[in-house]
């Protein structure tokens, strides 16, 4: 089999060519063939016309039974025979209706069918009449009602038989008509499937094949220039479309690179700014607090118990802790403390966390549902630093949730995108969720959608993780809630 994409669309090009040939010699000599059938066709016995003898046969099959039955008085078989000759004529006039298929034929059988029934209606007359013994009338109503509305029937079926007939004559005219025109048609595409394919075979020689080639030749130097090999492939198709690959390759590369870079320069200056000011201004704000808390404290034992003063010192004592948080958030984020890892038992570790949060969760009704894999690895992490994450991940998962609703806590083993074995540790709440603008953003530094927060807490949780090798990722997020995914790598024993 042909390789090179040349001499492949030349044998294409020339089978194309003879196939448009042959299909059109086909084409005319099938054509023919159909004239011939259908003239033949029209020629023979169809089956419309069958119908329409064996109508008016039936119909004239029922002449002369009343009149048998008026003469031979009390012999019910002459009614019982026109009774069956009646029922073939209604099944023959049906068989009439399903192959009508002019308005004329259709206006006929209509007719037909209520002069027919006239017709009966009147012999019905006349064996009621000669029944009750009105002989003479019987005899004059059917030799001059019921004769009269049998001969017009009789007009009738002639009618239908004439209009198959001219059915016929317009069908065989119509296709022999129609096949002398679809006979210059395939023969006029044939001609033009031998111009277009000419014109077809030129237009790709100058237009495609040529620089097709000059597109290779360049793309071949230019890997050569880049260390790749010099020759992916003969087929210049092929080729093309391997280099077109390399380079999308290396294009998705540079942007994700160029992303990341410009994502840390960022976060480098959020940084570097905050750890300028956190430096300077986080030792001036500890000392007075840690004396405004000594004082608040002797005050508050000096002072003799009263509702509204111990309201105001509980007021004082949760803003001044607050101050602490915030000053121990900024030193978090500008002096990130270096991680101490070990081996850590993470269910374990989840329920430590859980007993310094559990007042909250009893406090709001929040349902707590734990689902820890059997046989999980120990984790590499600090514990401290670790723990702190959960604190945080937990915190905002208890804030979103309505009381009444459900926290999962999860853990799990699993494989990372680089194949490497993985702690996954899940927290996922019932809460409302996180649009799409907000998770874009959730981790840069300072970025916060509370009334009273820094910003600061999953930008520290995320910088802990990218120290202990792993990493956190809000993985899901839905109008029914959010899951966020904090993965460890295993350590080198496991602890369950």
């Amino acid at each position: 089999m042909p390789r090179k994409l040349s001499t492949r669309i030349f044998v294409s090009i020339v089978g194309v060519l003879a196939l448009a040939l042959l299909s059109s010699g086909a084409s005319l000599l099938t054509a023919w063939k159909i004239g011939n059938l259908l003239q033949g066709t029209a020629q023979e016995n169809l089956p419309g016309m069958r119908v329409a003898g064996e109508l008016e046969a039936a119909l004239l099959g029922q002449q002369g039974w009343v009149s048998s039955y008026i003469l031979e008085p009390g012999k019910r078989a002459w009614l019982d025979e026109l009774e069956a000759r009646k029922a073939a004529f209604k099944t023959w006039l049906a068989q009439a209706r399903t192959i009508a298929h002019t308005d004329r034929e259709r206006d006929i059988l209509r007719k037909l069918e209520r002069v027919y029934d006239q017709h009966d209606a009147k012999r019905r007359d006349v064996i009621r009449m000669f029944d009750e013994g009105q002989v003479d009338l019987a005899r004059q109503t059917l030799l001059t009602d019921v004769s009269r509305l049998h001969d017009e029937a009789s007009r009738l079926c002639r009618d239908f038989i004439t209009a198959n007939m001219e059915s016929v004559e317009q069908a065989n005219a119509r296709a022999s008509s129609r096949i002398r025109r679809d006979t210059w048609i395939v023969a006029g595409c044939a001609a033009l499937t031998l111009a277009l394919g000419t014109a077809l075979f030129w237009q790709f020689v100058h237009g495609v094949l040529r620089p097709l080639r000059r597109m290779v030749a360049e793309a071949e130097s230019f890997a050569h220039d880049d260390g790749s090999p010099a020759r992916i492939h003969d087929d210049e198709l092929r080729a093309v479309g391997a280099y077109l690959r390399l380079l999308m390759s290396d294009v998705a590369d540079a942007r994700t690179t160029l992303r990341d870079s410009r994502t840390r320069l960022v976060h480098a200056e959020k940084l570097a700014t905050v750890g300028k000011l956190a430096a300077s201004v986080a030792h001036e704000i500890r000392n007075p607090l840690t004396s405004l808390k000594m004082w608040l404290f002797w005050i508050r034992s000096a002072v003799p118990a009263r509702g509204d003063v111990d309201q105001a010192f509980d007021v004082v004592s949760a803003e001044i802790a607050r101050l602490e948080n915030v000053v121990r958030n900024f030193l978090d984020f500008s002096r990130p403390a270096e991680p101490q890892p070990r081996p850590c038992d993470v269910p374990e570790l989840i329920d430590m966390t859980l007993q310094l949060i559990g007042h909250r969760i009893d406090e709001q009704q929040v349902h707590l549902r734990r689902d820890d894999a059997p046989q999980l690895p120990a984790a590499m992490a600090d514990p401290d630093q670790l723990k702190q994450v959960l604190i945080n991940l937990l915190d905002n998962a208890l804030e979103v949730t309505a009381p009444g609703g459900e926290l999962t806590v999860s853990t799990a083993r699993e494989t990372d995108k680089a194949g490497q074995p993985m702690v996954v540790v899940r927290v996922c709440d019932s809460g409302p969720g996180v649009s799409s603008e907000i998770a874009e953003r959730i981790f840069e530094p300072f970025f916060t959608t509370k009334e009273h927060g820094t910003g600061l807490g999953l930008c520290i949780a995320a910088n802990i993780m990218v120290l202990h090798n792993g990493r956190l990722t809000l993985e899901q997020s839905t109008p029914t809630g959010a899951c966020f995914a904090v993965w460890l790598p295993i350590a080198n024993e496991a602890v369950r």
